[in-house]
């Protein structure tokens, strides 16, 4: 929906931030702690619902995420693991709890293949992933340890962000964004905010605003879902096979994600792709076996065509993007913070990457 000019009340404005974060997720509070520290005077809105960051695994992988593809441009892994050593220091300061290492799985001679491709790649960039004995109790023909790839608890995470955001500064406002309009967002209760810079980083949330900023049309939804299963937690924090992870967290596993492209944007659970989920863990890992299901969940991913994020200049005035991010959100959110920072604060950035993350590169 679009916001025009000349119907906001001037008694309900937002005057005194110069940049508004709509989203409270991950991209969202990296992006407004980077801010702040640099200077500006930051408010955050969030609807107060969960979002697919809290809904997600809480991975850190770029590894696994992205340079096991070998279509993945050099520059977008350099851009995720520049983001995974932010998370070094932002995980110190903000008392967030980094777990690895991580355990790549081989179930099939494809997947050996594959993974041994990684393994190449991986020390190519430096970084060490080592063969080692498939421990016992787990059903595969190879196992890999990366010590690099790590993994957080996104629950517990999102709480330690907001209170370094607020902490350094930044202002919390509790309610739905329903309209935008340049340097302007209206709300669901009818207050109307201003600021000379709108950053939309609400996940797939931000589509709704597709009429009145044309690149937003780009998103499209990806429902992840996940179980949580009463299980003795493993030996190895992480463990990844395919598609599937099986974390050690809380006392019990999770185990994610499904990827479902085709579905409804609802963050509904639904029985055939939940038991799928579970039937291809059970072979990885036999002992799940009669063990209880004790949470289920569903979240939305915001994915784009080429599934790389949108982050930068909308090409409406004062309104700038910070979404896309598929299943990439957590390891990805400092690295878009710092960029965000550095876009805005008018720093020199590398063109390539910029063309690379341009939301206008869907502008047709």
């Amino acid at each position: 929906m679009t916001l025009p000019h000349d119907t906001a009340d001037p008694m309900t404005l937002l005057r005194d931030p110069s940049i508004l974060i709509v989203g409270g997720g991950p991209v969202g509070l990296c992006a407004g702690i980077a801010l702040l520290k640099d200077g500006h005077r930051v408010a955050l809105v969030d609807s107060g619902a969960h979002g697919a960051g809290w809904a997600s695994g809480g991975m850190l992988a770029p590894l696994y995420e992205m340079a096991a593809d070998p279509a993945c441009l050099d520059l977008y892994v350099q851009f995720s693991l520049k983001s995974a050593e932010h998370w070094q220091g932002l995980a110190r300061t903000c008392g967030v709890d980094l777990h690895a290492p991580s355990l790549f799985l081989a179930r099939t001679q494809e997947e050996v293949e594959a993974l041994l491709g990684l393994q190449q790649r991986a020390n190519g960039l430096g970084l060490d992933v080592a063969t080692i004995p498939v421990p016992a109790g787990i059903t595969a023909r190879a196992a890999f340890q990366a010590p690099s790839e790590r993994s957080l608890d996104p629950r517990a995470a999102l709480k330690s962000l907001m209170n370094q955001f607020r902490e350094l500064g930044g202002d919390l406002l509790i309610g739905q964004a329903e309209a935008i309009g340049p340097h302007r967002l209206g709300l669901l209760d009818g207050r109307t905010l201003e600021a000379e810079t709108i950053i939309l980083a609400n996940g797939f949330g931000a589509s709704s605003f597709g009429q009145s900023v044309p690149t937003l049309n780009a998103l499209r939804p990806v429902k992840g879902q996940m179980v949580r299963v009463a299980h003795p937690e493993l030996a190895s924090p992480i463990m990844r096979a395919g598609r599937i992870y099986v974390l050690s967290r809380g006392g019990g596993l999770v185990i994610g994600a499904t990827s479902d492209p085709h579905t409804a944007p609802v963050p509904s659970v639904d029985v055939d792709p939940v038991l799928a989920l579970l039937a291809e863990a059970k072979a990885l890992l036999p002992s799940l076996a009669m063990k209880s299901v004790v949470e289920a969940w569903a979240g939305m991913r915001p994915d784009t065509p080429d599934h790389l994020p949108l982050v930068g200049a909308s090409g409406v005035a004062g309104i700038y993007l910070a979404t896309g991010t598929y299943r990439n959100g957590w390891l990805l959110a400092p690295a878009i913070g710092a960029y965000l920072c550095q876009l805005i604060s008018g720093k020199t950035l590398d063109q390539a990457l910029m063309n690379l993350l341009a939301p206008e590169r869907f502008s047709s």
